[in-house]
C-alpha cells in the first residue's frame, strides 16, 4: 500500500505542476499581449566562387583570405605568352584577307589590262606562225619532201599555239572585267572568318584577367601562384558581410504565429551583451524533417519549417558559421533571456 500511496502521491504534484505552468502561460500573455517564440541556428552568407573560364598558369594572385575587395577588381592573372602568340598570329591573318580583298575591289590595274592584252597579240601572232608553217609543211609533204612526222610535227604546233591563244583571250577579258562577284563574296567571307578568329583570341587575352564580380570578402583561397588551374575550378570564395541570414526551424505547431517581415532579435555567444536586429523575409512553404544540426532549447520535433531571417549587419562583427539564438516576437511579452519587452522595446536594440 505504501507503494501505490507513493505512486498516487507523485501523479497528484505532476498534475498540480502542469496547472501552474499552464495558469502562468496564460497570465503572461493576458498581461503581456502576446509571447516570444526562441529558435537557434546558424548564421550564413551566400558563397561566390570566381573561377577562370580558361585553363592556365597562375601568373599572378592579387588577394589574401580576409581582404576586402571591390567589384572588378583585379584579383588573378593567368600565363598569357601561348594567348599573345595567337592574337599576333590572327591579327597577321586578317591583315592579309583583307590586303586580298581591297585588291580585288580595286579591280585590274591598268598595267595589268595591257599585259594580259599583249600576251593575247604575241599568242595570235604564234598562232599565225604555225599556220604558215603547217601550210608549208603539208605541200612539202604532199611533194614527197619531207616525211609525214615532220608533217604532224608542224599540226600539234598549230594546235597548241591555238591553246594558247584561248588562254590569253580568257585572261585578257577576266583582267580587263575585273574579278567576279562571288569571287568577291568569298573574299568578304574570308575576311569576317579571321575577324572572328581574332576577336575570339583576344576575348581569352582577356579573360585570363580575372576580375571580382561583386564587392565582397575573400573568405577561401583555393589556389596558388604557379599553379595550373581548369576552367572552373574556385580559385577563392567570396562573401558579401553585408548580406548575411539566419536561419532557424520553427516546430509546425508554432509556424502559424511566424509572419513576413515580423522582427526579431538576435544574440550570438561572441558578443553577449550585443542584440542584433533581424526581420523574417522568408518562411518555407512546406515542411521538413528537423536537421540533425539543429539544437534547440525545446524537445526536438519530427517536423518543422525553415525560416530565414535577414540581419543588420553594419558594423560586420557577424560572421558566416556563428551559432546565434532567435527571439521572434509575436506579441509584447517580456524575453525570459533578455529581460526587454518585445516587439514595442526592439526600437531600442544596444548599439
Amino acid at each position: 500500500m505504501n507503494q501505490k500511496r507513493k505512486v498516487g502521491l507523485l501523479l497528484a504534484l505532476l498534475v498540480v505542476a502542469a496547472a501552474a505552468i499552464f495558469a502562468g502561460w496564460r497570465l503572461a500573455r493576458e498581461k503581456g499581449g502576446g509571447e516570444l517564440l526562441e529558435a537557434n541556428g546558424t548564421i550564413e552568407a551566400t558563397e561566390v566562387e570566381v573561377s577562370s573560364k580558361l585553363p592556365g598558369r597562375i601568373a599572378q594572385l592579387l588577394v589574401k583570405e580576409g581582404d576586402v575587395v571591390q567589384a572588378n577588381q583585379v584579383i588573378t592573372r593567368l600565363d598569357t605568352a601561348e594567348i599573345e602568340a595567337d592574337v599576333a598570329q590572327q591579327q597577321a591573318a586578317l591583315a592579309r584577307v583583307e590586303a586580298q580583298l581591297k585588291e580585288l575591289l580595286a579591280g585590274s590595274r591598268v598595267e595589268e589590262i595591257e599585259e594580259a592584252r599583249a600576251n593575247l597579240q604575241q599568242a595570235e601572232d604564234n598562232l599565225k606562225l604555225a599556220k604558215d608553217d603547217w601550210d608549208r609543211f603539208d605541200n612539202l609533204f604532199k611533194e614527197g619532201a619531207i616525211s609525214a612526222q615532220e608533217r604532224d610535227r608542224a599540226k600539234n604546233r598549230v594546235e597548241v599555239a591555238m591553246s594558247q591563244v584561248k588562254a590569253a583571250r580568257e585572261r585578257y577579258q577576266m583582267i580587263r572585267i575585273g574579278p567576279r562577284p562571288e569571287v568577291i563574296e568569298a573574299a568578304r567571307h574570308e575576311r569576317d572568318r579571321a575577324k572572328a578568329a581574332l576577336g575570339m583570341a583576344q576575348v581569352r587575352l582577356r579573360d585570363s584577367t580575372i576580375l571580382v564580380p561583386l564587392a565582397g570578402v575573400v573568405l577561401t583561397k583555393r589556389a596558388e601562384q604557379g599553379e595550373v588551374i581548369n576552367p572552373g575550378f574556385p580559385i577563392v570564395i567570396l562573401i558579401d558581410p553585408d548580406d548575411l541570414w539566419l536561419r532557424v526551424y520553427i516546430p509546425e505547431s508554432e509556424i502559424g504565429l511566424v509572419k513576413i517581415g515580423q522582427t526579431v532579435v538576435v544574440t550570438v555567444d561572441s558578443f553577449p551583451t550585443r542584440r542584433f536586429e533581424g526581420k523574417v523575409i522568408e518562411i518555407s512553404s512546406k515542411a521538413e524533417f528537423t536537421p540533425r544540426t539543429v539544437q534547440t532549447k525545446k524537445e526536438r520535433v519530427n517536423l518543422v519549417f525553415g525560416v530565414k531571417i535577414s540581419l543588420d549587419n553594419r558594423e560586420h562583427l557577424l560572421k558566416p558559421g556563428m551559432p546565434a539564438d532567435a527571439e521572434i516576437g509575436v506579441g509584447g511579452v517580456e524575453s525570459t533571456r533578455t529581460g526587454r519587452r518585445t516587439p514595442a522595446h526592439w526600437g531600442m536594440l544596444d548599439g
